[in-house]
């Protein structure tokens, strides 16, 4: 049977405690997690690794990008952004359904960047390099599928989660029962034509 499949997108030496307990909750719920340090990505020797993510994303359903305060490497797609920051652009692009999750101290600290931008000589606690901040700007301005939510712990996200994967289930139920209704009007249309003629 075919399983949703679930990228897990984030820096990795400071929240892998946390890749770990989504990869458990992913494969709880009978989902199949994405991760790169679990093998999960092929790799072949004709582009760098991270081309790989990127082209993995691509038969994913569901991203889920969690953002602290390391930026992490460098892509070398992009010298202003982060690998993790390419992995979230392209599954935006490929108009996967994304969840977007934000330490939240990163994210209070997002505030003070706002009213600081401008500054050169501020200093952030919570982060490692401006470009987070600078990122997050980009996530907040995009016009669909940026739903960003805080979180402390990794129960955080996988209760918010689970809320969201329901909301998923639920519609994806209504919209089998509309198939079916629209199915039924269309047989009744033909035969009310049939009878016309």
């Amino acid at each position: 049977m075919a399983k949703p499949r679930v990228f897990i997108s984030s820096t990795f030496y400071d929240l892998r405690q946390v890749r770990a307990d989504m990869d458990m909750i992913i494969e709880s719920l009978g989902y199949e997690p994405v991760r790169n340090e679990e093998g999960d990505i092929p790799y072949g020797n004709d582009d760098r690794l991270e081309e790989y993510c990127y082209k993995e994303i691509k038969g994913i359903d569901i991203l889920i990008s969690i953002i602290g305060g390391r930026f992490g490497s460098e892509s070398k797609n992009s010298n202003k952004s982060s690998i993790s920051q390419v992995e979230l652009r392209t599954a935006h692009k490929e108009k996967k359904q994304i969840y977007i999750f934000i330490e939240k101290n990163v994210l209070a600290e997002y505030e003070t960047y706002l009213l600081n931008k401008e500054s050169d000589n501020i200093k952030f606690r919570y982060v490692d390099d401006i470009r987070i901040y600078k990122f997050i700007e980009e996530i907040k301005g995009l016009n669909t599928n940026n739903n960003i939510k805080g979180f402390e712990t990794a129960s955080d996200i996988t209760r918010y989660l689970k809320e969201q994967l329901a909301g998923l289930f639920q519609s994806f139920l209504e919209e089998r029962t509309r198939i079916k209704e629209i199915s039924i009007i269309n047989n009744l249309e033909k035969t009310a034509e049939t009878l016309n003629k």
